[in-house]
């Protein structure tokens, strides 16, 4: 259609210009020479040459530019700029729109692009994506930290020498020879449990494979913990409940006959169940510190009030154990940030283990001194000391050393007092070697910073 009407423009226009060439052709010809005539002739047609040129490029450029946008060499913003009127008016509204819902499906894949991209960067769970060969395509940043490594180290590397296990590598083993999904834990280099999941998938033909990788170490200890928990419940309540069982079997079957005899039973029931008491006050009591249920009265304090209250408190129980027990604390600290109380807890708690374990002779100092905006709290013993195996473990829930493993006790005492010291925003800690004592240190914040 477009070519019938560009050859009916052509005709009209070269009609015109033939009728009035001709007419000026049998004008000339009564007195002009021939030469003349020729002359005209070439320059005429010359100037109609130069006017049929102009023309089609006019009429031509629409389609030249079409024809350079349809082959990508063109900027697609001059086709907007293109006129839509005439010959090709149609042509070009069909490539405007065309263009335009390319354009809008091209942000459209970029947008989506770049909210996968968002995803896999903040995502918590490593994820790689592997080709039909087992090589890496992609990785985001939990992968990398999971795996130690980096998308560059790691891109077109096989799945196994970028996981470096022989378990997970097993597992896309087995994923590609079922397609179907495969899953497995693995304890992965002796410090992470993760849960990997390879999963094959199906796109444009081609065939890859999403490897997740879940890092499950939290959430296997706590279940260790859990476990361990329970275990230690189960074993702290079992002997005063057997021990309970058995003076009440005992008094039942004839005892009560017995007043001397029953009256003895019944104070060692009365222990049991203040045993009993303890355990479950203290159990309760460390359920409320982690889990922030105890709100705490922080004022400025001085450290003496901290350390003399507890000690003196404990100075009978040192001498019956025939221990020497000191304090020496320097009136001129900075007040510490505390909840008085609890704090007071926490040193008598360590101040009393001291006692517990440091043979008759011996001897222990509470002391304290200013480390830049902290004052640190120690309780130094002549005990046995702790045994380097057990040393990161004393502040575990019911965690005995072997040394007090035959000792009274619920095992909560250091438990409470870590979590006590850490809601102060400070931290507790010992140092000990077996056969030297041990020393307990906790730091508290001062109330104001130490001017230098």
């Amino acid at each position: 259609m477009i070519r019938w009407r560009s050859m009916i423009a052509y005709t009209a226009i070269m009609l015109p210009v033939m009728a009035v060439l001709l007419l000026c052709l049998l004008w000339l010809g009564s007195f002009a020479s021939a030469g003349q005539i020729l002359l005209l002739l070439l320059l005429t047609t010359l100037l109609l040459g130069l006017l049929v040129t102009m023309w089609s490029e006019r009429k031509l450029r629409p389609i030249r530019q079409l024809n350079s946008l349809a082959q990508g060499g063109a900027n697609t913003d001059e086709l907007l700029l293109l006129e839509t009127d005439g010959e090709f008016g149609s042509l070009i509204r069909f490539f405007r729109r065309n263009i335009e819902k390319r354009h809008q499906i091209a942000k459209k894949r970029h947008r989506e692009k770049d909210r996968l991209l968002t995803i896999l960067q903040y995502m918590a769970d490593g994820v790689m994506i592997l080709n039909k060969d087992g090589k890496v395509r992609l990785l985001n940043p939990a992968a990398e930290r999971i795996l130690s490594t980096s998308q560059t180290k790691a891109r077109n590397r096989t799945f196994i020498q970028v996981a470096r296990d022989h378990r997970i590598a097993a597992l896309w083993q087995r994923c590609l020879e079922s397609e179907q999904e495969e899953t497995a834990l693995v304890d992965f280099d002796n410090d992470r449990f993760l849960r990997v999941v390879v999963t094959p998938f199906l796109q444009k033909s081609a065939r890859g494979y999403v490897t997740i990788l879940q890092d499950l170490t939290h959430i296997h200890h706590l279940q260790t913990v859990r476990q361990d928990f329970v275990s230690n419940v189960s074993h702290e309540l079992r002997t005063p409940l057997a021990s309970l069982r058995a003076l009440a079997e005992t008094l039942n079957d004839g005892a009560l006959e017995d007043p001397p005899t029953a009256r003895r039973f019944l104070l060692r029931m009365e222990t049991e169940v203040d045993a009993l008491t303890q355990l479950v006050q203290e159990l309760m009591e460390l359920s409320r510190i982690e889990s922030g249920q105890t709100p705490l009265e922080i004022h400025p304090c001085a450290v003496s009030d901290v350390v003399q209250q507890p000690v003196e408190r404990l100075q009978p129980q040192a001498e019956r154990a025939q221990v020497e027990l000191l304090s020496d604390i320097d009136d001129n600290l900075p007040l510490v940030l505390v909840d008085l109380a609890r704090i007071r807890q926490v040193t008598m708690n360590l101040v009393h283990n001291a006692i517990k374990f440091t043979p008759p002779g011996g001897s222990i100092c509470v002391g304290a001194s200013a480390d830049g905006d902290f004052v640190t709290i120690r309780v130094q013993d002549t005990g046995a000391g702790i045994n380097k195996e057990d040393l990161p473990r004393i502040f575990e829930r019911f965690y005995k050393s072997d040394r007090s493993r035959a000792g009274s006790g619920t095992g909560l005492g250091l438990a409470i007092a870590k979590h006590t010291v850490q809601a102060h925003n400070g931290r507790i800690w010992a140092e000990s070697m077996e056969g030297r004592g041990s020393t307990f240190y906790f730091a508290l914040p001062i109330a104001q910073p130490v001017e230098v």
